[in-house]
């Protein structure tokens, strides 16, 4: 400890990134210095490999703040502590300006003399614009906005259904490609649109439908078909209790099997659920086999992970009970000796095709071993399944923790998530107008989404 009070800044970074692991567990850290060593890894990647283009300043605070707790909890030295706290300062103060700022009104003016009008920046591309990538002519999109300022013109554009920047060196004006396609008919045009339907995955169409042998209920549907529509296999099954979860996971594991590669799949589950069988016996309804795994059997797929780089084959199937998940599993038992590493020092993580986990809400307390553990999991997988019957009656703050361990990249802070949130007490609001359909129902509900578009996620996303 007294070692790293006397590092600088600079020092200290580079010996956490190397070493974090190994000091959180020596210095017998709280769970919440060990995950801050943790985050400061990514933050100091981040910033090590940073574009030219300026940090927002929200993002500079939040990394300032994981760094000065951290400080804070090895007692570093006063000067390290005092210029993480001005970092925080100087972007707080960023944010007040941006957001007291008021935009800009452009003003026309007659009598600009015409040294000033040649040293106006020439750039190549206007709003409005149909550009394409240098790397890829089959993206086209339009030119939102251009950035002046910096060591290269910048400009926003509209791809994927979000705002993307580009340096004009990037782009390329749609009349500038060379395009030495042939030719085709109408008729060979739609031979291949054909070809393509046949060979491409539809999102209207079920591929596996009345595979498993239960019977035939339309809302068990509802979740693989909202999983094959978006755009990562990740999902929160909110449903209640006793209306056949654990079936609607059955069908999402018989769609993707239909769909892709899906080898391995890790059921994630409370200790009783695994006593009476559940699982193991409601999978056999699919063809499909899972192996309970007890502490014993667990270590051993962790040390064949070590060795070998991967989960055993052997066990790609299994079901984990809650119970396992201690500081031992997590972190390790700290002997050398024994080569007993913990999960989060595995290198490289053992990566699933699907992590399904039971009652979710288990997780919600993103201090626990538990939640450590589950997220771990999710963070390597490819595909994702939570179930719970309870996520809304927990408050925001614990759906926000199990939205965030499903798609931490959409559902990034709570901030963000309560923005995201904002319209939707007006958008059910114009659903029950819709559906009681009283007197004057239309405006009313217009009226409602009117106030939907009017809050800040409305005007990014809803509006147009």
């Amino acid at each position: 400890m007294e070692a790293l009070r006397e590092l600088d800044l600079a020092t200290l970074l580079r010996v956490l990134d190397q070493n974090w692991f190994e000091i959180s567990n020596k210095l017998k850290f709280p769970r919440e210095g060990r995950n801050w060593v943790k985050e400061l890894q990514t933050v100091r990647n981040k910033w090590a490999h940073a574009s030219a283009e300026e940090a927002h300043p929200s993002e500079v605070y939040r990394d300032a703040d994981t760094l000065e707790r951290l400080l804070l909890l090895i007692g570093a030295s006063k000067t390290s502590i005092e210029a993480a706290s001005a970092m925080k300062s100087t972007a707080l103060a960023s944010m007040a300006k941006r957001t007291n700022a008021e935009p800009e009104q452009p003003q026309e003016d007659v009598n600009v003399p015409e040294k000033d009008e040649a040293q106006k920046p020439v750039h190549l591309f206007q709003v409005g614009d149909l550009v394409t990538l240098r790397s890829d002519n089959s993206v086209i999109v339009p030119v939102l906005d251009v950035v002046l300022g910096g060591p290269e013109i910048r400009y926003r554009v509209f791809q994927d259904g979000a705002k993307a920047t580009y340096y004009e060196s990037q782009l390329l004006a749609v009349n500038d490609i060379d395009d030495d396609r042939p030719e085709i008919s109408i008729e060979e045009f739609k031979a291949r649109l054909t070809a393509l339907h046949l060979l491409s995955p539809s999102t209207a169409n079920l591929f596996s439908l009345r595979s498993g042998r239960v019977n035939f209920v339309p809302y068990q549907y509802r979740p693989v078909l909202k999983l094959i529509k978006s755009d990562r296999p990740r999902l929160l099954i909110a449903d209640e209790v006793g209306v056949g979860k654990t079936i609607e996971a059955g069908l999402v594991i018989k769609e993707l099997r239909a769909r892709m590669d899906i080898s391995s799949i890790l059921v994630i589950c409370p200790k009783a659920l695994v006593a009476e069988r559940k699982w193991q016996t409601e999978m056999k309804r699919f063809d499909e086999d899972f192996t309970h795994l007890d502490g014993k059997l667990l270590r051993h797929c962790l040390q064949e992970t070590d060795l070998e780089g991967e989960w055993p084959n052997k066990y790609g199937k299994a079901i984990l009970p809650f119970s396992l998940f201690d500081s031992e599993l997590i972190f390790g038992n700290g002997d050398q000796r024994k080569k007993d590493r913990g999960l989060l020092a595995l290198d490289p993580a053992p990566e699933f095709d699907l992590v399904i986990v039971d009652e979710a809400h288990h997780i919600r307390n993103s201090d626990t071993f538990l939640h450590q553990g589950v997220r771990y999991f999710c963070d390597n997988a490819k595909a994702v399944l939570l179930m719970t019957a309870t996520p809304v009656q927990l408050g925001g703050t614990d759906l926000f923790t199990l939205l965030n361990v499903v798609r931490p990249d959409l559902v990034i802070d709570e901030a963000s998530f309560e923005q995201m949130a904002a319209p939707n007490g007006y958008i059910n609001e114009a659903i029950r107008l819709c559906r009681e359909k009283s007197v004057g129902w239309q405006q009313e509900a217009t009226n409602q989404l009117r106030e939907a578009a009017q809050t800040d996620w409305g005007r990014l996303f809803l509006r147009e």
